[in-house]
Order: C-alpha cells, then sequence, then structure tokens
C-alpha cells in the first residue's frame, strides 16, 4: 500500500541544518498550523517503523491511506500511541498536545492569533510544560533560577503575539530534531 498522506522524511523534513530557516519566515498562524502538522508525520512515519504486523494494517490503523477516521488516525491519537509505546515521554506528549491544541485553535477560529485569550492560555502550558522539561535536564546549580527567570519569554506572551510565534518556532525545532534522532535510532535498529 502506498503512502497517500506526506512522508516526512521524503517530503517534509528539511535536514538538521535547515529545521529552523525553513520555517522562521512563515506567517504565525501558519506556522502553528504547519508545525503541528509537521510533527504529526513524524509520528506517524516513527509509529510505522515501530509496529509490527501487516503493512496494510499499520497503514490503515495510522491512517498512511488518508483516512483520518483511522482509529490511529488524528494527531491526539498518535500522540497518545507514542506515549503507550515508550518512544516518547510524558513530558513529551504533553508538549505535543500543547502544540497540537494551539494549531487546533488557530486552525479552527477565523480570529484567533497568538495573543488570543484561548490560545495564550495554551501558549502559557506550552511555555510551562516545555520550561520543566528543561529544568529536568540541567545540571543541577548550573544556573541560578533568577538567572532562568531572566529569559523566559512568558511575561511577553500576553502583550507581543510574535513573542508565542517565538516560543512555538524554538520548541518545534528543537521536537522536529529530536524526531529526527528517534527516526534515525529506529532505521540503524531496523538494518542491523
Amino acid at each position: 500500500m502506498t503512502w497517500k498522506i506526506e512522508q516526512w522524511m521524503r517530503d517534509v523534513f528539511p535536514g538538521a541544518d535547515r529545521i529552523y530557516e525553513d520555517y522562521r519566515g512563515l506567517p504565525r498562524r501558519e506556522l502553528a498550523i504547519t508545525a503541528g502538522a509537521v510533527l504529526d508525520l513524524a509520528l506517524v512515519e516513527i509509529l510505522s517503523m515501530t509496529l509490527t504486523g501487516p503493512e496494510q494494517e499499520i497503514h490503515s490503523f495510522l491512517g498512511i491511506n488518508g483516512d483520518g477516521r483511522a482509529p490511529c488516525g488524528s494527531f491526539g491519537a498518535r500522540i497518545q500511541l507514542a506515549l503507550l509505546l515508550s518512544i516518547i515521554s510524558e513530558r513529551d506528549a504533553a508538549i505535543l498536545r500543547a502544540i497540537k491544541n494551539i494549531r487546533n485553535q488557530l486552525a479552527h477560529q477565523v480570529n484567533a492569533d497568538f495573543d488570543s485569550s484561548s490560545v495564550l492560555s495554551l501558549l502559557n502550558k506550552l511555555h510551562d510544560n516545555f520550561q520543566e522539561l528543561a529544568e529536568s535536564l540541567k545540571v543541577p546549580g548550573s544556573l541560578s533560577s533568577a538567572s532562568r527567570s531572566a529569559y523566559s519569554v512568558k511575561p511577553f506572551l500576553a502583550t507581543e503575539a510574535e513573542a508565542g510565534a517565538g516560543l512555538l518556532l524554538v520548541i518545534f525545532c528543537i521536537y522536529q530534531a529530536y524526531l529526527h534522532r528517534i527516526y534515525e535510532r529506529l532505521s540503524a535498529t531496523k538494518q542491523g
């Protein structure tokens, strides 16, 4: 069965050196929609490599045939499956769900933008989840809490729509690179 949706590595992924460059010029709304779609495609491809069984069944299950009604045919279902298969962590799932929700708000509300109250609450959640992840990865004692708060964009989210778009862009680029590493690891495992 051939893919009817785009393939992340073949059709979408710009390469590790160009992730930021290819997306930084997008208008805010388009960035949110594209970021969600790209990360969704990355999960589709990673999940298709992880699942075992007849290829046609895997494709049908994941919605690779373009059927959004497939059991795992939505971004939310794919995030959940990746979490349940231990491909991503709970923190990763929370961040990806925040990106999915931001994408949905901007895709389905005509007048929504990064400074709309419905999107702002989601951006704050994204910020907090990402900051928690970053804190967990830092070497204890390497940066004081006063220094960390000085670099936060959170105070600007309510007043500058570009701050929210910038936050999303940074996290999107990091997650695209992270998912690329998972993809490469899975590819090496399948080949070796």
